[in-house]
């Protein structure tokens, strides 16, 4: 079904207003909208997760009923699963969890062919309040950069992924404080003055031009070298915005390949993204956990006990029977650069992305603690962790093995 067409003025007046609480204008607006909501819900991404599609439903119909004011954790809780009204938010993580699970869906929906000319859904890291936006009206972005695979070509759903960067303001993450877990993983990368690099592996090599040719526009913008796969550009994407939230300047540079040694040396970095990162291959490869290319795959490959061999993928697997990935998340002070180096790195892609969930959201954070010395903070750290993979989607993520030196 074609989706309806609506203005770019009118969703505008319509999210501004959203979030401002106020009247919501135009019945055709807001049934133009509920289409839309209804065509997600029915996709194969969504049909098929009550959850998800429970509180995909309900932050939406609150948006448009002009009553955004009522999407808080708690009410939600409440609202769309049942918890009691003095439930604790921060034992009980159901209504970040299941959010978190619904913006990986709606990336995914929206990566789709086809998808350009409808109206646009987003969830913000640190809202519950949905913003609506016009077909082809693409949000700011910084940086965007090339995308891998035919259905994943256009800019416009890049823009919309890295729109958290310009909106970072709204994340909602825990102030740097020694008393929880966020702080202390955080704190000896927000100590430094300086900028912050964030460093996303590449697509592959740039392929040479026939003796004598030059490439034309078309050509080189589709060279493997100008690609990045969605799942590391969703985790490249929090992580800018949870740096920008504590207002500590930064920049980005969208392919490994094109990052050197000076760069590393300039302020405290993060490397997104494992087998497609040559300096994550680098950094880790003196390391307790590192990576293991194999004839079919790559593994995580733990030194200290190398015949271990269960935190692997095979790259042979069927799509729809992949079902789990492993990544490996690193904070240490590197000897060769000098600066504090954040390793976010999955085997796959859905690994990576379960990785920048878990540094990016103080309750999977926690999960760290049980397994941490009394002063964990002032070491270096290395945590293995294993993600779900549903329906191409990745799951949270779960410890399974770290190491503080």
């Amino acid at each position: 079904m074609a989706s309806p067409r609506v203005t770019e003025p009118a969703l505008t007046r319509l999210e501004r207003q959203a979030n401002d609480n106020g009247p919501i204008p135009g019945e055709n607006d807001r049934n133009a909208v509920r289409d839309q909501l209804e065509r997600i819900l029915a996709s194969p991404v969504f049909r098929n997760s009550k959850r998800n599609s429970s509180l995909l439903r309900h932050v939406v119909e609150r948006a448009l009923d002009g009553r955004p004011g009522e999407l808080k954790e708690r009410n939600i809780g409440v609202d769309v699963f049942g918890r009691a009204a003095d439930y604790d938010t921060n034992a009980d993580h159901v209504v970040r969890s299941v959010a978190g699970e619904v913006r990986r869906r709606l990336a995914q929906y929206y990566m789709e062919p086809g998808r350009d000319g409808e109206i646009r859904i987003d969830l913000l890291p640190g809202s519950y309040v949905p913003l609506f936006r016009a077909p082809g009206d693409a949000a700011p972005a910084v940086g965007v950069p090339a995308v891998e695979g035919a259905a994943w070509r256009s800019r416009a759903i890049v823009a919309g992924v890295l729109v958290v960067v310009s909106a970072a303001a709204v994340i909602g993450v825990r102030a740097l404080s020694p008393a929880n877990a966020f702080g202390r993983f955080w704190d000896p990368f927000f100590a430094s003055g300086n900028p912050a690099l964030l460093c996303v592996g590449g697509g592959g090599q740039q392929a040479a031009p026939e003796s004598g040719r030059t490439l034309s526009i078309g050509e080189f913008d589709t060279q493997p070298s100008r690609r990045m796969h969605m799942s590391d550009a969703l985790a490249l994407a929090g992580l800018a915005a949870m740096i920008e939230s504590h207002g500590k300047p930064y920049r980005m540079l969208n392919r490994a390949g094109t990052t050197s040694f000076r760069d590393l040396q300039s302020g405290p970095f993060i490397l997104i993204g494992g087998m497609n990162n040559e300096w994550t291959l680098r950094l880790t490869s003196g390391l307790r956990f590192g990576f293991e290319r194999l004839p079919n795959g790559a593994r995580v490959v733990d030194r200290q006990n190398p015949s271990k061999s269960g935190w692997s993928v095979d790259f042979s697997t069927p799509f729809d029977q992949f079902n789990r990935d492993y990544a490996i998340v690193s904070r240490v002070r590197d000897p060769r650069t000098e600066q504090t180096a954040v390793i976010v790195a999955g085997i796959g892609s859905w690994g990576t992305l379960a990785a920048g969930e878990f540094v990016t959201h103080p309750e999977h954070l926690d999960k760290l603690v049980p397994f941490a010395p009394k002063d964990w903070e002032k070491k270096n750290l290395q945590v293995v962790i294993s993600t779900d993979v549903i329906h191409g989607s990745s799951g949270p993520p779960n410890v399974v093995a770290a190491h503080f030196w």
